[in-house]
C-alpha cells in the first residue's frame, strides 16, 4: 500500500510540474540529469523522456565547442553562486532539434547539496516581437525627421516652382527660354517625387499603385526628353486600345527616365529611337524564359535600329554582372534600379541586341482591369478668368505667401495674407463676410492649421477651406481632411494645378 501511495504522489507531482509553463532541469551532484519536465524536452526538440545525458544535451543544444564551454561555465559554475539573491539569468542561442535556432533564457539556482536547477523559457518570439517593435519605433522616428526635412525642401521647391510659373505666364511660347523653364518645372516635379519616394521608404512603405494609361504617361516622358536633350530623334507609336496597368507613378517614371537616358547614351546620336506600346499575351513558353506569371501584359519597346551592344554590356546594364575594371562602356548607367522597380510591379525588363537589328529595350507590365486614372482637364490660366473672389492665404513661409499671392493676383483674385494660425483667425473674424476661400498650411509656429480651421469654422461652419502643405496626405493632414475639408494640394505645385484646385474648392 505504501508503495502505491508513493507512486501516486510521484505521478501527481510530475503532473503538477508538467503544468508549469517553464522548462525544468535538475542536475545532480555528479553533474548528470536527475529530472526534467515535459516543457524542457519540448523546448529543446526532444520527445518526452528521451534526453540521454547532460553531456548529450549540451552537445546537441550547443554544437560549437567554444560556445558550449562558455555556456556550461555560466550555467553551472557562475550563475548558481552569484551574490544577487542567489540567482541570475542568462540568455543563450540553442539548437533545438530540426527547428531553427532558439533564444532560451536560463535561470540557474543551487537548491541544496550541490545540485543545480535550471529554469528555462523560450523567449524567441518575445525577442522577435521586441526587435520588431524597436524597428518600428526607429522607422517612426526616421519618418518624423524625414517628414520635417521633406516639408522644408518642398517649401524651397515651391518657391522655385512658383517663380518659374509666374515667368511662364508672362512669356510667349516662342521665347527661347520657354522650353528651358518648362524643363525646370519637370526637374522640380522629379525632385518632389523623389522626396515622396524617400518618405514612403522611411515609413516602410513599398509601392503606391493606381491604374494608369501608359500612352499618356509615356507621351509626357517623351516630351520632357525632347525639351532637355535637343537633337534627340524620338518617334512614338502607341497602340490605340492599350490596356491599363497598375503603377506607382513616381517610381515608374524614374525607371523609364533611366531607360531613356541609357538609350540616349547607347545611341550616341547615331540612331533614331522608337517608343512603342502594344498589348501582349505572355504564354507559358515565354514566361519560363522571363520568370514572370503568364497572362496579359502591356509591352513598352524602345528600339535603336543602328546601335549595338555586346552581351556582357547587356547583362551589366540589367545589373546581372559587374562592370569590368577596364570596360569601355563603364560610363553607361546600369539599369538595376529600373529592373527592381519593374519587378516590383510584377513585370520584367529585357534587352535584345545584334548587329543587324540594333538594340531593343522591352518592358513588360501586367495588364489591369481597373479604369485608368485620368488627369483632370485644367482650366486655362487665369488671365481669362476675371474673378473677384477673396482668398485668405495662410503660410508661415514668406517666399510661399509672396509667390502664391502673385499667382492669385494674376488669376484675378483678391488676396489677404496671414503668417500663422492666430493671425488667420483674427483676419477671418474681421473680414469673414468677404472671404470666399481659406488656403491653409498645416504646420506653423504657434497655432497650427488644424486649430485655426476649427476656430474659423466655429465662426462660419460653411467656409470653404483648401489645405496646402509640403507634407503628404497622411498624419496631421489626413486628420484635418476627415473634419470635412475636401481639397488638398501638395507643395510644390504648378500654376495650372493651383488654378484647378481653387476652382474645385470654390465651385464644389
Amino acid at each position: 500500500m505504501e508503495r502505491y501511495l508513493k507512486k501516486y504522489q510521484k505521478d501527481s507531482f510530475e503532473n503538477i510540474i508538467d503544468l508549469i509553463p517553464f522548462g525544468l532541469l535538475l542536475v545532480g551532484g555528479a553533474h548528470d540529469i536527475e529530472y526534467y519536465n515535459r516543457q524542457f524536452a519540448e523546448i529543446f526538440g526532444y520527445d518526452h523522456r528521451k534526453i540521454p545525458s547532460l553531456s548529450g544535451w549540451l552537445n546537441t543544444a550547443f554544437p560549437k565547442s567554444d560556445y558550449r564551454r562558455q555556456v556550461r561555465g555560466i550555467l553551472f559554475y557562475e550563475i548558481p553562486y552569484a551574490q544577487t539573491d542567489g540567482k541570475r539569468t542568462y540568455t543563450a542561442t540553442v539548437a533545438a532539434g530540426s527547428e531553427r535556432e532558439k533564444l532560451v533564457q536560463f535561470t540557474s539556482v543551487e537548491p541544496d547539496n550541490g545540485k543545480i536547477l535550471l529554469i528555462c523559457e523560450d523567449v524567441t518570439q518575445e525577442r522577435k516581437l521586441s526587435a520588431q517593435l524597436e524597428h518600428a519605433q526607429k522607422l517612426e522616428s526616421i519618418g518624423l525627421i524625414a517628414g520635417g526635412v521633406a516639408h522644408e525642401i518642398n517649401n524651397i521647391l515651391m518657391g522655385i516652382q512658383g517663380y518659374t510659373s509666374l515667368m511662364l505666364m508672362d512669356m510667349d511660347a516662342a521665347h527661347p527660354h520657354y522650353a528651358k523653364l518648362q524643363a525646370v518645372e519637370a526637374q522640380i516635379n522629379s525632385g518632389s517625387d523623389l522626396i515622396e519616394q524617400l518618405l514612403r521608404r522611411s515609413k516602410g512603405e513599398r509601392f503606391d499603385f493606381k491604374a494608369i494609361e501608359l500612352n499618356e504617361f509615356l507621351s509626357g516622358l517623351a516630351a520632357s526628353l525632347r525639351q532637355t536633350r535637343r537633337g534627340i530623334e524620338l518617334k512614338e507609336q502607341y497602340s490605340a486600345h492599350i490596356w491599363a496597368v497598375e503603377a506607382d507613378v513616381a517610381r515608374l517614371e524614374q525607371a523609364f527616365q533611366d531607360i531613356l537616358t541609357n538609350a540616349v547614351i547607347i545611341a550616341q546620336g547615331k540612331s533614331a529611337m522608337m517608343l512603342k506600346t502594344e498589348n501582349f499575351l505572355l504564354d507559358p513558353p515565354v514566361v519560363s524564359l522571363r520568370g514572370v506569371k503568364p497572362g496579359p501584359y502591356v509591352r513598352v519597346s524602345l528600339t535603336l535600329p543602328r546601335a549595338w551592344i555586346d552581351d556582357m554590356t547587356r547583362q551589366r546594364l540589367l545589373g546581372q554582372v559587374s562592370a569590368p575594371a577596364n570596360g569601355v562602356l563603364q560610363a553607361e548607367p546600369a539599369l538595376s534600379f529600373a529592373y527592381d522597380v519593374i519587378k516590383g510591379h510584377g513585370g520584367v525588363i529585357s534587352i535584345e541586341s545584334d548587329h543587324f537589328r540594333g538594340t531593343a529595350y522591352h518592358v513588360y507590365l501586367p495588364a489591369s482591369s481597373q479604369t485608368p486614372h485620368k488627369k483632370k482637364q485644367h482650366l486655362p490660366t487665369a488671365k481669362t478668368l476675371p474673378r473677384q473672389e477673396t482668398i485668405l492665404l495662410v503660410d508661415d513661409e514668406k517666399v510661399i505667401t509672396e509667390v502664391a499671392a502673385s499667382m492669385l493676383t494674376q488669376l484675378g483674385y483678391a488676396v489677404l495674407i496671414a503668417a500663422d494660425g492666430e493671425e488667420a483667425v483674427s483676419i477671418f473674424q474681421e473680414h469673414q463676410s468677404r472671404i470666399d476661400l481659406v488656403i491653409m498650411d498645416i504646420v506653423m509656429p504657434g497655432m497650427g492649421g488644424g486649430e485655426a480651421i476649427d476656430l474659423i469654422r466655429a465662426m462660419n461652419p460653411s467656409v470653404k477651406v483648401m489645405l496646402c502643405s509640403g507634407y503628404s496626405l497622411d498624419g496631421a493632414v489626413e486628420a484635418i481632411m476627415k473634419k470635412g475639408v475636401q481639397i488638398f494640394l501638395k507643395k510644390p505645385f504648378k500654376l495650372k494645378d493651383f488654378t484647378q484646385k481653387i476652382r474645385d474648392a470654390l465651385d464644389g
